[in-house]
This record gives C-alpha cells, sequence and structure tokens, in this order.
C-alpha cells in the first residue's frame, strides 16, 4: 500500500511538473527554474530553493511539517496551493526531495490511525541547522513591530500551521470531488463500453458444461482470444478452417481421439445449450 501512494505521488507531481513546463514553454519562457540552482559553488548539497524549504524544519524546530489531507492528484494540488508559498516549497522541490529521500509523506498521527498526512523530515535537525535564519528574522521582525508576543516564550518562530488553517479544502470536500470526478470517468468508460458492446464476443459460462467450473481468468482470456480472432472477419470458409485448426490443437493437447473428438461434436449437436444465441 505504501508503494502504491509512493507511485500516486510520483506520478501527481510529474503531471504537475509537465503542465508547468508546456505553460512556460507556451508564453516562451525557461522550464526551469533559475532559482533552484546550486549557487554555493558544490559546498551544499543543497540548492538555496532547497534550503528556504528544509530551514522551515530549522526554524520550527519540527521533523514534520504540513497537513496533506488526500494522497490524491486533487489533495497534492490543494496542498501546494495553500501551503506551497509558506513552505517555500514546489513540486520541484518537492519530487526532488522525495526521490532523494530527504523527506517522506506519513500519515500525521502513525499508520492506521488517520486520514491526514504530513511531510516528515528524515535528516536530524543538526544536519540543516542555521537553514531557517531568515524565517526566524523575519518572524522577530513582525513581531516587534505588531508588539505581539511571537509564538513561544522564547521569542522564536509561531508553532507550525495546523490543521485549522485559513482558506484550507477540507478533506470531506475533497472525497465529493474525488467522487464527481470518478463519476465523470465511469460514464465516459460505460458509453465508450456500450459503443463496444455490439462487435464484442463473450464466453457464455452459465449455459456451459464446464467452463462455468474454471478460474474467471481463463474465462477473460478465453473472451480476448475470440474477440481478437473474430474481428479478422475471415469468410465462412476461412472460419470452418480456423475451427478446424482449433479442433486440431485440442485433440493433441488434451490427448483425445478421433471419438472423443466425434463425441464431444455430438453433444454439440444434440443438445444445443447456446441455441437462443445462435438464434439471435
Amino acid at each position: 500500500m505504501q508503494k502504491q501512494q509512493e507511485i500516486l505521488i510520483f506520478r501527481t507531481l510529474n503531471n504537475i511538473l509537465s503542465e508547468q513546463a508546456d505553460a512556460a514553454a507556451a508564453a516562451g519562457k525557461p522550464s526551469i527554474e533559475t532559482d533552484n540552482i546550486n549557487a554555493s559553488g558544490g559546498e551544499s548539497p543543497f540548492t538555496p530553493a532547497e534550503k528556504r524549504f528544509l530551514g522551515k524544519f530549522d526554524a520550527y524546530g519540527a521533523q514534520q511539517m504540513g497537513i496533506i489531507y488526500s494522497l490524491s492528484d486533487i489533495g497534492i494540488r490543494e496542498f501546494l496551493a495553500r501551503s506551497g508559498k509558506d513552505f517555500n516549497l514546489t513540486a520541484a522541490i518537492l519530487i526532488k526531495l522525495l526521490r532523494d529521500k530527504l523527506i517522506k509523506i506519513v500519515p500525521y498521527t502513525g499508520w492506521g490511525r488517520d486520514d491526514n498526512y504530513t511531510i516528515e523530515l528524515q535528516l536530524p535537525l543538526e544536519d540543516i541547522a542555521g537553514f531557517g535564519k531568515e524565517d526566524e528574522k523575519n518572524a522577530e521582525k513582525k513581531s516587534d513591530a505588531s508588539g505581539a508576543p511571537s509564538g513561544d516564550s522564547g521569542g522564536g518562530m509561531p508553532p507550525p500551521p495546523g490543521i485549522q488553517a485559513a482558506g484550507v479544502i477540507r478533506y470531506g470536500d475533497l472525497l465529493k470531488e474525488s467522487a464527481k470526478i470518478t463519476k465523470r470517468l465511469l460514464k465516459v468508460q460505460t458509453i465508450a463500453e456500450s459503443k463496444h458492446k455490439t462487435t464484442k464476443s463473450s464466453v457464455h459460462v452459465k449455459n456451459s458444461r464446464m467452463l462455468k467450473h474454471l478460474p474467471k481468468h481463463y474465462v477473460a482470456h478465453l473472451e480476448q482470444l475470440i474477440d481478437a480472432i473474430s474481428k479478422k472477419q475471415q469468410t465462412s470458409s476461412e472460419k470452418q478452417r480456423l475451427i478446424a485448426d482449433i479442433l486440431d490443437n485440442l485433440h493433441v493437447n488434451f490427448k483425445l481421439t478421433d471419438k472423443q473428438i466425434a463425441k464431444s461434436f455430438e453433444m454439440h449437436k444434440k443438445q444445443k445449450r447456446f441455441q437462443k444465441f445462435l438464434d439471435k
């Protein structure tokens, strides 16, 4: 399950990056974030943009930060739109740090206990010490200008934004939106299937003698095979020869005698279990 969630996150972020690249190309702008280039001459493994994001963990003094209400496409996009500016976070930075395993998206209160997720730093806070100095200075300036206390007795950064942040899209609303999209996709799929239904072959298991005892995926493969062969639109003569070839192969692979093959044909001829389908 965790691996599937990671794949979903990476796929969503790649889609966002692709859309941003297309938009930049259409506007005639470079798609590479110049602000994400390592200007330190190789002294630091992090780019300035990554440092600004990681600095939030340093400033808050916390290993976890942010609330993601759903790992769906809508949930990831909503999180970036809501918290991206506050956390100095873009889709490019998020996917890079996730791939490098420097951060991880985990359940907010532990696996199996909550439907909300948060970003967890996979480095000790000591490794990013000093990255959040600018945020701390800005917070102190705002505190001094307003005359209000800063969020703790030590005069440091206020606590990380909580679940009740302004402009938040609730998880229930995300589910409703996801349900609408799913409904729309299912409707499109149903229309497509109904168009294809007239030509699609089917294996009539209910009226069969032995097929009903076979595993379902065997029957599904048989249906696909019949459907693929029937699309070739052979003449009646070609279809007769094709059935003869199939009977020859069944004869050999099932190790049946000529008499047993003839008996199989007699069962088909006399019992006529599929007569109602033939009459159509």
